[in-house]
């Protein structure tokens, strides 16, 4: 019973942690633009995030004369509570579970949370959602394998990349680097916002959802967001390190990806296929079957 209860409050810490983590990213991209950002919500738009999830919650929804309720509902629905289980991995059974286990945990509900959104996507009933439910599951696919290679070789020396870097400085900054490139990809945001486009598309899978079910997909994008920040964390300094050592990596993180959408141009989606499978997978398996060569002359 104790452990439900630490389960729903972990739940909540993590929700209200998602609203707040828009608010960083906006302010983030007001300071680069020469604006304030959201500064009007009671004291320097604190009260933003949750006026903001007010307004979709009161909001209907559109789309049922064309999908269903479990497009609509179902699917972001479930994409959310994957979320949450995941935060709870990292949070809960991180110090009762192998590091492996965990990351491989890890990366199984990852590819569901994109299979969910592929889903709630396709089956909507719109061209528009149809096709960006398929290039985003083609876009999480082409980058798992790259995700997993990293990993696994980071796996090689205890969970920790620290170790790694004790090794071969080189190859660890390399793996480091593919590690960023799997995240950024796995989280569709700009400069590789395909499925979206916010500035100037229809908002690709989500343009049959609004108000509840808009709100559910968006809290799943920016959850998948902040848990591979963590995750990150907890790569690069190993399970040994204390909570707050994991929450600086993750703000570097986010800082990380908020400069990227905010410097970077989108690019092209053919490119961004050829740098999946020819540059970066291929880079990925050679970095692991070199570093397990180093380890096996040790």
């Amino acid at each position: 019973m104790r452990g439900l209860v630490y389960l729903v409050l972990e739940a909540l810490l993590v929700m209200v942690l998602l609203g707040f983590f828009t608010l960083v990213e906006r302010k983030s991209l007001g300071l680069g633009q020469m604006r304030k950002g959201p500064n009007k919500a009671v004291l320097w738009g604190l009260m933003q995030p949750i006026l903001d999830g007010v307004k979709l919650f009161m909001k209907g929804f559109w789309g049922s004369g064309t999908g269903g309720y479990f497009s609509l509902w179902g699917c972001p629905f479930v994409g959310l509570v994957l979320v949450l289980i995941l935060w709870a991995f990292l949070g809960v059974f991180e110090g009762v579970m192998s590091m492996s286990a965990v990351l491989f945990l890890v990366v199984l509900l990852g590819a569901w949370v994109g299979v969910s959104m592929f889903v709630a996507g396709y089956f909507s009933g719109g061209k528009y959602s149809m096709l960006g439910g398929v290039r985003a599951l083609v876009q999480v696919i082409s980058y798992e394998g790259i995700l997993v290679l990293g990993l696994l070789t980071v796996l090689l020396f205890s969970g920790s990349a620290s170790e790694l870097f004790g090794v071969c400085y080189f190859t660890g900054l390399m793996v480091v680097g593919l590690l960023i490139v799997a995240v950024v990809m796995e989280n569709n945001r700009t400069p590789v916002d395909f499925v979206e486009g916010e500035s100037e598309l229809v908002s690709g899978l989500m343009t049959e959802l609004g108000g509840l079910s808009f709100s559910l997909v968006f809290l799943m994008e920016y959850g998948v967001m902040s848990f591979y920040s963590m995750l990150m964390g907890l790569v690069l300094l190993g399970s040994e390190w204390y909570m707050m050592g994991w929450v600086v990596v993750a703000l570097m993180m986010v800082g990380v990806l908020c400069v990227l959408r905010l410097s970077l141009p989108r690019s092209r989606y053919d490119l961004n296929m050829i740098w999946g499978w020819k540059v970066s997978l291929i880079s990925g398996f050679l970095l692991f079957i070199l570093i397990f060569g180093l380890m096996a002359e040790l």
